[in-house]
């Protein structure tokens, strides 16, 4: 063999050596995607921009902290991304690494490297690895909410708060922590909290699901709802409640009892109708005086309060503790609060439309476009007392609950200048307000 051949020989096997050494690259919440990311000193600062940079044989580091990330990421095969890195941390070490631990972690920067997508769209797509990692407030309208395992494996990672829901309805999202197809494997992971059309914690074609803890998902509804006059509503599951989407709009009871159109006497069930058209009327649906919502009762406090009144069979009027149990429940999400205010919960229920604007920060009428991630969908229809008032800017539900005195309902409202979901005591009887059902427990 000639000097020439044996020199191209080397040539080749030497490239392909390199072609195949592993790559390490390192990000960190406080580094810069203009830094080469070769080392923790000149990291870069976000996952992306460390995947734009890595070859079929790479490592990604990254330290603890929260990366709010602005769109979806895809692991490509053969990349590694792991976190879990002290902000100390030294090269690869892995002894300098801390895994999500226990739920009151994870939401904590320090201590955990949190992957958040704020309910705009999903984490990540993964066809290489993805490990130790907090992957949370995903959204999807298709499948695998916080990650789509397509042929990778996640691992040790924490997948809490996702949301697979196809707006349209025409078909089920499913899997709203993670959805697996072409073989991929979720290993050691914790999945809880997370909603979806169907597969609520994880679903899949094909994979490997081992050792996972797989808690608390819930659907995102409980099917539909008839009243007697054949309106069909959409629901929305929070915690272990089912509640209706939309505002009650029937003209009779479940038994096919009557409820009187108009104003006159208070002592007949009426309805009013806030609507100019048939297409308002669906979305704001009817008002209702306390004869109508109670028929006839003398109201209940009880959780749940057992009051049918004026519901679907299987379905009955809420009282304020039921309130109570669905905002504690929304409360344990942050991402259902403004500003870290607990009681900050209303643009979580209020929905995307028809609410008159306001500059209040954390408002309901603020920026409609951040409304409703519960899918509550909470309607401005006012509320009438011998004419229209408050439309565009107020959702009143009436309780189950007596309000000041007998001739009160307690009542629930949205206001389109405040962020808080108000408690009041003053639905004077002949008044008309709006009504959502909840359904019974089977």
């Amino acid at each position: 063999m000639n000097r020439k051949n044996i020199m191209l020989i080397m040539f080749l096997v030497g490239w392909g050596m390199c072609a195949m050494a592993q790559t390490h690259l390192f990000v960190a919440a406080t580094g810069n995607d203009g830094n080469s990311g070769l080392n923790w000193e000149n990291a870069k600062q976000t996952v992306q921009g460390a995947i734009a940079i890595a070859n079929n044989n790479t490592i990604i580091h990254m330290k603890v902290g929260l990366y709010n990330l602005t769109a979806e990421f895809t692991v490509p095969t053969g990349v590694t991304v792991i976190g879990g890195y002290d902000p100390n941390s030294a090269g690869t070490d892995v002894t300098n690494r801390i895994y999500p631990g226990y739920n009151n972690n994870w939401g904590i920067p320090t201590l955990c490297t949190i992957l958040s997508g704020n309910y705009t769209h999903r984490i990540a797509t993964v066809h290489g690895t993805l490990e130790g990692c907090i992957v949370r407030y995903g959204r999807t309208a298709t499948n695998g909410a916080g990650v789509l395992v397509d042929g990778g494996t996640v691992t040790h990672c924490v997948l809490i708060n996702n949301m697979a829901y196809n707006p349209a309805e025409t078909t089920q999202a499913k899997g709203g922590g993670a959805y697996l197809q072409n073989n991929g494997s979720l290993l050691n992971c914790v999945v809880c909290y997370n909603r979806a059309d169907n597969g609520f914690g994880v679903a899949g074609t094909t994979g490997n699901v081992t050792s996972n803890t797989v808690t608390q998902n819930y659907a995102t509804n409980c099917g539909t709802v008839a009243d007697y006059d054949g309106n069909v509503y959409k629901t929305v599951v929070l915690g272990d409640q089912c509640w209706m989407r939309e505002n009650l709009r029937t003209t009779h009871y479940a038994d096919g009892g009557v409820i009187y159109a108009g104003s006159g006497d208070a002592s007949y069930p009426r309805y009013f109708n806030p609507g100019s058209s048939a297409a308002e009327t669906q979305t704001f649906g009817f008002l209702y005086n306390r004869r109508a919502v109670w028929r006839g009762t003398t109201g209940s406090s009880s959780n749940p309060s057992g009051m049918q009144g004026i519901c679907p069979t299987g379905w009955h009027v809420p009282s304020n503790a039921e309130f109570d149990q669905m905002t504690t429940f929304l409360q344990h999400d942050d991402n259902n609060i403004c500003s870290n205010v607990v009681a900050n919960i209303g643009k979580a229920l209020a929905s995307q439309s028809n609410w008159s604007s306001s500059t209040n920060s954390c408002a309901v009428g603020n920026d409609l476009s951040s409304n409703n991630i519960t899918l509550f969908t909470g309607q401005p229809a006012g509320f009438y007392d011998g004419s229209f008032k408050q439309l565009y800017q107020y959702a009143y539900w009436m309780t189950s609950n007596t309000g000041y005195n007998s001739n009160y309902a307690a009542l629930r409202y949205l206001r389109n200048t405040a962020a808080e979901l108000v408690y009041y005591t003053d639905g004077y009887y002949p008044n008309g307000y709006s009504v959502r059902c909840v359904k019974n427990a089977n």
